[in-house]
């Protein structure tokens, strides 16, 4: 059985209107078998369901389904099912079966001869589609917890670090990563200040202000006790000119006491010692990597900030990295 992949981008506001559920009335109403249906204004429940594209599908070859626990709930439009399918495929053959969060809505209602009738109708907690996962994998270096996701907290240096976000970028603007945090001490001249680093992929990619450090800090260092890691879901948004990296994480004092007690996310083995070398040279530029079904481009050809691509095209693998540094062939 294929592993449920939770969509990322969640915000716990289900506005995403599906279609076609007219056709589905007797599954939507199956939900609310063990909840009273009222008939002013209806009755909500909050429900997680599953994206089902259907490329074999004879009506649309874009299809996605929306299912819940009751069968097929209804559908993406034709218009969002072209944007979303594509992305949807990647993680089905992945292994993975698409879930999110959603809210049913049901009311029952007497037609003009005193029969009762049901209207019901599905919204989605849906995500742009370059948004639905993350670009990299989850940290595998020793045992790691996730923070819960909680409101915006800015990172701060990134200018000092753009190599490290460079291959996280997308022609979008906006990407999802994992990053972890670390707590680091700061010496200036007139005093030592405990701070947090944030990584992306082991690589340092700036630090907290002192004020998000301290709220910061005790959840990490609780983690660190036991020997694991905090890790937190963030943004990176921007260019190769720019870029900044927001994390979305709770607070040490905003912490269930549920979430004190779980065990670590996830375990993997820890690497094994690695011998010094010495450090690399510097990079000298960036190469454009065309995914492996794309038509190769001209020599030294690059894309300009807003390209598209082809929809003919294949989606480019999950986490594909874009861009590479380079090196001087004297280097």
């Amino acid at each position: 059985m294929a592993e449920a992949f939770e969509l990322w981008g969640q915000r716990g506001r289900a506005y995403f209107e599906v279609v076609g559920e007219s056709f589905y009335e007797k599954q939507i109403k199956a939900l609310f078998k063990d909840t009273k249906l009222r008939a002013d204004g209806g009755t909500e429940l909050a429900i997680v369901v599953e994206l089902r594209p259907d490329p074999l599908n004879r009506y649309d070859p874009h299809a996605v389904g929306v299912w819940g626990t009751t069968g097929q709930l209804g559908s993406l439009s034709r218009d969002e099912a072209k944007k979303y399918q594509p992305v949807l495929l990647q993680l089905v053959k992945a292994g993975y079966t698409p879930v999110v969060g959603a809210r049913a809505y049901g009311s029952e209602y007497e037609d003009y001869d005193g029969r009762k009738k049901f209207r019901g109708g599905v919204w989605l907690d849906l995500a742009e589609p370059h948004m639905l996962f993350p670009l990299n994998a989850p940290p595998r270096d020793g045992a790691h917890q996730v923070l819960p996701l909680g409101a915006a907290i800015q990172v701060t240096g990134e200018d000092k670090h753009l190599d490290a976000l460079i291959p996280h970028l997308r022609p979008e603007g906006e990407g999802w990563v994992h990053a972890t945090l670390h707590p680091i001490t700061e010496q200036t001249a007139r005093s030592t200040k405990d701070l947090v680093e944030v990584r992306i992929d082991g690589h340092r990619v700036g630090q907290l202000t002192p004020k998000m450090s301290g709220d910061l800090l005790p959840a990490i260092t609780h983690l660190a006790a036991s020997g694991t890691t905090a890790a937190t879901r963030a943004v990176v948004k921007g260019n190769r000119l720019k870029a900044e990296v927001v994390l979305y994480v709770q607070r040490a004092h905003e912490l269930p006491a549920s979430w004190l007690d779980a065990r670590p996310a996830a375990v993997a083995v820890a690497a094994p010692p690695r011998a010094h070398v010495p450090v690399p040279p510097r990079p000298t530029g960036l190469r454009f990597v065309v995914p492996p079904e794309w038509p190769q481009p001209p020599a030294g050809w690059e894309p300009q900030t807003g390209w598209q691509t082809d929809p003919a095209w294949p989606a480019a693998p999950a986490g594909w990295q874009y861009w590479q540094l380079t090196w001087s062939q004297a280097e």
